[in-house]
């Protein structure tokens, strides 16, 4: 029993030393375990995490790729049951709720390549499935509405072109942007793609609304359209 508790009371002073840290200084100076270690410590309040975080670094490689395995994959790990497992997903779901309300309340201008492509990122680049995300944009450019239209394969998704259009114009958009991801590949976009983006393209301009950009998000770059001329 004193062994026990000595264990508890060591744990529970590696807690406070993290929360102190952080208070300090936010996550710098942090390891990339530390900072998932500091995040599970509220979700497992009575067991060490650093194990646990240790794991997950090694089975996932880094902090996206644990956000983005599913849930069945994330309970493979020792400690992670399905209170923790749906913690992460919170956590990863957030952050693309963040940048989304972002967006939004700050009026963002989606006229910068590298700025677009960190929204890409943040809403549609860490999930283990193909999202396509469409944006509606107003004649400054600033966001006025955001979905995903679909989980699975984006080329095989022939009623897009009327979907987008009937957003569009509910949303009285006068451009519009689509991304969609490759997990796990390269950002060159495939035949399909190329012609969903022609369908789409052609289909906004029957109602005076433009495809303003496609960016094809892999995992540690990106295919811009516009970048590579097809939307001129």
């Amino acid at each position: 029993m004193p062994q026990k508790v000595g264990m508890t009371t060591l744990y529970k002073d590696h807690r406070r030393r993290l929360r102190q840290k952080f208070e300090k200084s936010g996550f710098q100076g942090f390891h990339d375990y530390e900072v998932l270690e500091l995040l599970l410590t509220f979700v497992i309040p009575r067991k060490d995490t650093k194990s646990t975080a240790k794991e997950l670094i090694k089975r996932f490689r880094h902090l996206p790729g644990i956000l983005s395995a599913d849930v069945k994959e994330l309970t493979q790990v020792s400690g992670i049951g399905p209170e923790a497992s749906r913690f992460l997903k919170i956590v990863d779901a957030f952050i693309g709720f963040y940048f989304d309300q972002k967006a939004l309340i700050d009026d963002i201008q989606f006229t910068q390549l590298p700025q677009l492509v960190d929204y890409c990122k943040a809403t549609i680049g860490r999930n283990s499935n193909e999202v396509m995300r469409v944006l509606y944009l107003n004649s400054q450019n600033n966001l006025i509405a955001a979905e995903n239209l679909s989980e699975g394969t984006v080329s095989q998704a022939v009623a897009f072109p009327r979907r987008i259009v009937e957003a569009a114009l509910k949303h009285h958009a006068t451009t519009v942007i689509i991304t969609h991801n490759h997990p796990g590949g390269l950002p060159q976009p495939s035949d399909n793609d190329n012609t969903i983006t022609h369908q789409i393209k052609n289909a906004l301009q029957t109602v005076n609304i433009t495809l303003q950009e496609h960016i094809i998000i892999a995992e540690d770059s990106f295919y811009s359209y516009r970048q590579n001329g097809i939307l001129d």
